[in-house]
C-alpha cells in the first residue's frame, strides 16, 4: 500500500501556542458583551498581522476539523469597559489600548462604536497563561497589554507582562481561566462574521 503524500507546510499542530513576545495584530471583529462576572467588555477577535507569524490564527482555525469550530480563544482580547466604581487599572488598560490604537493607525479617532475597529493594527504585548484540565498543564500565549505597532517594529515595545503561571496546587492565580474566558467565542457563523479580507 503505498502512502500518501505530505505537506511540509502542515507540520504545526492545530493549538500550537504563539512564542510570548510584542506583535503587531489586526483585528479582525470587535463586539460587546458582559463578563461571566457581569462587567461589560469588549471582544476583539484580531490575528498576527506581520512578520514571521502573520495569519497565525488564521492557520489554527484552517486546520480545526471540528463541526462547530471557532476563532481560537488565544486571540480574543477582552478589554472590561470602565463603569462607576472599577478598579483605576481598567481605566488605564481602557484608555491606554485606544491612544495606542489610534497612535497606530494615523488619522483613526475612535468614535465609541466597537464596529470601527474592525482592520485597524495594534500593538500586541503576549504573555503565557497556563491552565490546568485533568493533570495535565497548557500554555496559552494571550494578550495582556496594548502598545504602539511602530514600537514593535522598532523593537521599543518595552517590558513584556508577566506569565501567570499554575501554582503547585493545580491553580492559576486569579481562578479557572476558562470561567474568566467563558463569554468568548467568535464563531465563523455570528452575524459579525470574521473577514480574513
Amino acid at each position: 500500500m503505498a502512502l500518501p503524500t505530505y505537506n511540509r507546510n502542515n507540520r504545526r499542530k492545530v493549538f500550537e501556542a504563539l512564542p510570548k513576545g510584542a506583535y503587531v495584530i489586526k483585528i479582525l471583529s470587535a463586539k460587546t458583551t458582559q463578563s461571566s462576572w457581569g462587567e461589560d467588555q469588549i471582544a476583539i477577535a484580531f490575528d498576527i498581522a506581520e512578520g514571521e507569524y502573520k495569519d497565525f490564527y488564521k492557520g489554527q482555525f484552517d486546520r480545526n476539523t471540528s463541526e462547530d469550530k471557532k476563532w481560537p480563544i488565544d486571540a480574543i482580547f477582552y478589554l472590561t469597559i470602565p463603569h462607576d466604581g472599577c478598579a483605576d487599572y481598567v481605566v488605564t488598560n481602557y484608555d491606554s489600548f485606544f491612544a495606542d490604537l489610534e497612535d497606530s493607525n494615523n488619522g483613526f479617532v475612535f468614535s465609541g462604536d466597537e464596529k470601527t475597529l474592525k482592520g485597524k493594527l495594534i500593538g500586541a504585548k503576549m504573555h503565557i497563561r497556563q491552565t490546568e484540565y485533568n493533570g495535565n498543564v497548557y500554555n496559552h500565549t494571550r494578550m495582556k497589554w496594548s502598545c504602539v505597532a511602530d514600537d514593535v517594529r522598532n523593537g521599543k515595545a518595552g517590558r513584556l507582562p508577566n506569565d501567570k503561571l499554575v501554582d503547585s496546587s493545580g491553580t492559576s492565580g486569579n481562578g479557572s481561566l476558562a470561567d474568566s474566558y467563558a463569554s468568548g467565542g467568535f464563531s465563523n457563523s455570528d452575524d459579525d462574521e470574521i473577514s480574513f479580507d
